[in-house]
């Protein structure tokens, strides 16, 4: 009899210098609006600081929640068969992006395979659950195509505990997982 599996995995989304430099701009913008907003009362002469001052609250209230949406987090989660993916905003709202049973996958494996690149032309989407916005071509990174008439591909960083799940279900489609070992001055005996 088998065992359940269940592995979660979660990935933050890296927004990198483009995301930074948003928020920088962002709260500097507000700051410099909201210094010229209030000043406008002490120009004009009329006692509105009450009134620029709400405004300068609900100013700083909607940029706050503009910078948390920036947060972007993926998830996915592998239920014995069943594989579900999502994407969290702003740690508030889930968007469910995926869900199928690994036992309909055409392939699962690297993204190095000469197999993705065939049948990466062929998906009619990819889903990237990477860290980074453009995955990297290496053998960490791997992808789950689906079959059926309208094939997509989720595209994802390899854990070593998903493998044993992809075998028991999916063992013809599934490419063999080699975890690269990264050697360090300890490991060779050098000082």
């Amino acid at each position: 009899m088998f065992q359940d599996s269940f592995v979660e995995y979660r990935v933050v989304r890296d927004n990198k210098l483009t995301g930074v430099a948003f928020k920088v701009v962002a709260v500097i913008a507000t700051a410099m609006f909201i210094v010229f907003l209030n000043m406008i009362s002490f120009i004009i002469g009329y006692n509105v600081i009450l009134l620029t001052g709400s405004i300068s609250v609900l100013i700083i209230a909607g940029v706050f929640l503009l910078l948390k949406g920036q947060y972007t987090e993926y998830e996915i989660e592998i239920v014995n068969d069943n594989f579900n993916g999502a994407k969290i905003k702003g740690k508030r709202k889930r968007e469910e992006l995926c869900d199928f049973s690994l036992k309909d996958c055409q392939f699962i494996g690297p993204v190095t395979s000469p197999k993705f690149s065939e049948l990466s032309n062929k998906a009619i989407y990819k889903l990237n659950f990477t860290s980074s916005r453009e995955y990297p071509v290496n053998d960490d990174v791997w992808c789950v195509m689906t079959s059926g008439n309208a094939p997509y591909m989720v595209i994802f960083e390899m854990k070593p505990d998903m493998y044993p799940v992809f075998r028991r279900h999916c063992p013809r489609y599934t490419a063999v997982y080699t975890k690269r070992v990264t050697e360090t001055k300890e490991d060779k005996g050098e000082d």
